[in-house]
């Protein structure tokens, strides 16, 4: 009798395994859980490890991002990780100096939103950035950061001046100024940034923006880039890579409104390129605008195998710092390996980049 029932288990256990297995191998493999689907360099949202967080609702929580930011180490050797949950969060947020290795993680762009609405001239441009960066080592992951002011003036939605920061999958809303490249090395990747009139603009710093769309609002005449190289011996730039260039999906029916260049010169050695980019059919036939009584001869401003209906250079301006360029050896100075050094620091951030052109 016990061998009966000895054997009727073991029949049991060994049946339940067999089914089990079964079910593993023939679930659908996106239900599945292994080391190929879960990326462990990005776990999801409920399995990170955050070292604090910023809630309106929950208990224990920071309330604001300046709070949490006040309570993070000094001069930190390794990430610290802020967790912002869904909301918006109405203050102005400096990450100083000494605040290094921040990074601050959202619940998506389209959730959690930092913004304020401060413009010149009540206040210096500068002095209008709902958020400003000067720490090293920053991250940004998953956060709108806006400035309300609206059109009109100037009104920064960023102000970044750390010696390297990274953005990825956030969204910069504005018009005029919204994203303040001031210094440093800057990485921008599936981020989107909304604005009209120079809203991507800066002096001294190295900034790749990669798959991100760069979104014209009204009014309808556009200037994307307004880069402020001053010297021949500095290095500094804007760089736009497998990006667009087009207008804010609510525009789409009003495209035809929009009178649209890819830059304009700052000062007189601005240097932005564009490369392997949609570019639409907003912007005019001579690609670039001009900012009197800037010269155009000292300028870089490069096209590079870029698509799209606005991508035809036939009718580009006729300067001497303009170049359509089509050989891989003649941009490669611009990519993430060499423009910023990003082999170096952005695997730290654990944000996909290409390393290098994607078009070869």
């Amino acid at each position: 009798m016990a061998k009966s029932i000895i054997a009727a288990i073991v029949f049991f256990v060994a049946a339940a395994a067999a089914i089990s297995m079964y079910l593993h191998f023939h679930q659908p493999s996106s239900s599945r859980k292994s080391g190929n689907i879960d990326n462990p360099r990005t776990p999801p949202p409920e399995r990170r490890k955050f070292d604090a967080t910023v809630s309106a609702t929950r208990p224990g929580a920071f309330k604001t991002v300046m709070e949490a930011l006040q309570a993070a180490p000094v001069h930190a050797t390794t990430k610290y990780v802020i967790h912002i949950e869904a909301g918006t969060y109405n203050e102005l947020v400096v990450v100083w100096e000494n605040r290094t290795n921040i990074w601050l993680v959202g619940d998506g762009a389209e959730v959690t939103k930092i913004t304020m609405a401060r413009s010149y001239p009540t206040f210096s441009t500068h002095e209008t950035a709902t958020f400003s960066v000067q720490g090293e080592g920053f991250v940004a992951k998953d956060i709108a950061f806006e400035n309300s002011a609206g059109p009109g003036s100037q009104a920064v939605a960023l102000l970044s001046e750390a010696s390297t920061s990274a953005f990825f999958r956030c969204i910069f809303l504005g018009y005029q100024d919204t994203l303040y490249s001031k210094l440093g090395r800057q990485f921008y990747r599936e981020c989107d940034i909304y604005g009209n009139i120079d809203f991507i603009f800066g002096e001294e710093s190295l900034a790749i923006f990669q798959n991100c769309n760069i979104f014209a609002r009204l009014p309808k005449l556009v200037y994307f880039t307004a880069q402020g190289r001053s010297l021949l011996q500095s290095s500094s730039g804007f760089v736009f890579q497998n990006s667009s260039f087009t207008v804010a999906s609510d525009m789409q029916l009003r495209k035809e409104e929009f009178v649209a260049y890819l830059g304009l010169p700052w000062f007189e050695y601005s240097t932005v390129v564009i490369m392997e980019c949609y570019i639409d059919d907003i912007i005019s036939p001579l690609g670039w605008g001009e900012w009197p009584p800037k010269p155009t001869d000292k300028l870089t401003y490069i096209e590079y195998k870029n698509r799209g209906p606005g991508a035809n250079v036939n009718g580009r301006v006729n300067w001497t710092g303009y170049h359509a360029l089509d050989r891989p050896d003649e941009v490669e100075m611009y990519t993430v390996q060499q423009f910023i050094k990003g082999d170096v620091w952005l695997p730290q951030t654990e944000i996909p980049y290409y390393t290098g052109l994607t078009s070869l």
